[in-house]
């Protein structure tokens, strides 16, 4: 047996350098820098193939001995070490997450690590910084950006010197195609018109805890993926927020795919502009999200609407989407009842979702939503428990386009006044601990 273990180590160690090298990159591109080199240790004839390494991820959390001084300063000294050490000629991704490393004496240090990435044609670069160490870093790197595909930055406040962010005092991206920002700090009023010029071919933008001027993001003619989360929107007082955005010509051209995520009203009122400016916009997630008065969704090339915990949706005027394809709710059963005869209307609907998060509601929401949903031929319903209605047995009417029902929660004999119904239906779908309900045997017995 030990024979036999000998020999596959063996087989391994023999293997051809570049082969080697492609299997411990596939297999340790998702470990950061201190284990990956850690792995290599395992086999003699490994210690020579970390220098070659083509994917950098540091992180400072890798060194937790319970002293924070010498951690710091293990850590800096393992990322210089290593990249001194280096002897692949490119470098594809590089991450470095040292957020609590704010000591004026590493700022200069953290800045020489993005210049070696940056140097060697980094494609991919995720920064989680200090907020105030990455306004000294934006200054001081004259490096081109050439080869930067991907971009993630992440700025934690650390000290009262915040700064709005600034894109002025980089260079030109030419070949930048993701940007993923994080801040808890406000941006400056030109921002983005600075930003799109400085990102010519930039397709997918994602922000996340930024105060946003107003009059900021206007137009960006060759963006295609639009992310706010948690983000908040910045007006001078006495402005009537609606008014002034819609006297904006806001144009996103190409706009496909848009997401928000948050409970900011005035942001509410510039995502529903957004949304007209948008004419090929085909997905739309909405989270949190109050919806203003008078708000309506007009979008010809829809085809995926997700509505997440949204409130106040009987402020929806109308619903214009005659694209729409698949509709998912999540969320309560009062902001669902006004969606449901919206959407429930337009005839090219193929996929619905609704998850309840009530404890428990009348069946006869259950009825009016069949009711409308009459085009729909997947249908997923996932609720806890359903009561009584006033009419007795319930009325479900005939879905003949239904062909797929996939169920979750307690809903007693419901579901077999509703398969009754279903004539073209070919697939039933139940959460496992349906299936131990009496119920379930009477649905296979009338499927038979």
């Amino acid at each position: 047996m030990m024979r036999t273990q000998e020999l596959e180590i063996d087989k391994m160690r023999n293997l051809p350098h570049d082969l080697i090298l492609g299997i411990l990159e596939l297999s340790l591109s998702s470990m950061k820098a201190r284990a990956a080199v850690q792995a290599c240790m395992l086999f003699k004839g490994w210690n020579h193939l970390w220098p070659f390494f083509s994917c950098l991820d540091f992180d400072l959390s890798e060194f937790n001995s319970g002293d924070p001084i010498q951690d710091k300063q293990r850590f800096s000294c393992f990322v210089s070490t290593m990249l001194e050490h280096r002897k692949a000629p490119k470098v594809d991704k590089f991450g470095l997450a040292c957020v609590n490393l704010c000591e004026e004496q590493y700022s200069l240090t953290i800045t020489q690590w993005i210049m070696y990435a940056l140097q060697h044609q980094v494609k991919v670069l995720e920064l989680a910084l200090c907020s105030w160490i990455g306004s000294l870093m934006t200054r001081w790197i004259h490096v081109a950006f050439d080869s930067l595909e991907e971009l993630h930055l992440r700025l934690n406040d650390c000290s009262c010197l915040c700064h709005p962010v600034n894109m002025t005092t980089l260079s030109i991206f030419p070949r930048l195609q993701r940007l993923n920002l994080h801040s808890q700090r406000m941006m400056y009023g030109h921002f983005f018109k600075d930003l799109f010029s400085r990102c010519p071919f930039l397709k997918d933008l994602r922000l996340e805890s930024f105060i946003v001027p107003y009059s900021s993001i206007i137009r960006a003619e060759h963006l295609e993926r639009l992310s706010f989360k948690n983000c908040n929107l910045k007006y001078k007082v006495g402005t009537d927020r609606r008014v002034y955005l819609e006297t904006k010509k806001i144009n996103f051209s190409r706009l496909q795919k848009l997401f928000y995520q948050g409970k900011d009203l005035s942001f509410g009122w510039y995502i529903m502009v957004l949304i007209s400016g948008c004419p090929l916009l085909e997905d739309l997630w909405l989270e949190s999200f109050s919806v203003p008065f008078g708000s309506a969704i007009c979008s010809p090339k829809l085809q995926n609407l997700t509505l997440k915990n949204c409130k106040n949706t009987d402020r929806f005027t109308k619903i214009v989407a005659p694209g729409l394809v698949s509709f998912c709710f999540i969320g309560l059963i009062e902001d669902a009842a006004p969606l449901v005869h919206k959407v429930g209307s337009i005839s090219s609907l193929i996929h619905a979702k609704f998850s309840l998060h009530d404890n428990s509601f009348d069946s006869y929401f259950l009825e009016r939503a069949l009711r409308s949903l009459s085009y729909v031929k997947n249908l997923e319903l996932c609720v806890n428990e359903l009561t009584p209605s006033p009419q007795s047995p319930p009325y479900y009417p005939a879905l003949y386009n239904l062909k797929s029902l996939s169920f979750c929660g307690h809903c007693s004999n419901y579901v077999i006044y509703m398969c009754k119904d279903m004539p073209n239906l070919e697939k039933i779908s139940f959460w496992p601990y349906c299936q131990h309900s009496p119920w379930f045997f009477e649905v296979l017995i009338l499927f038979r």
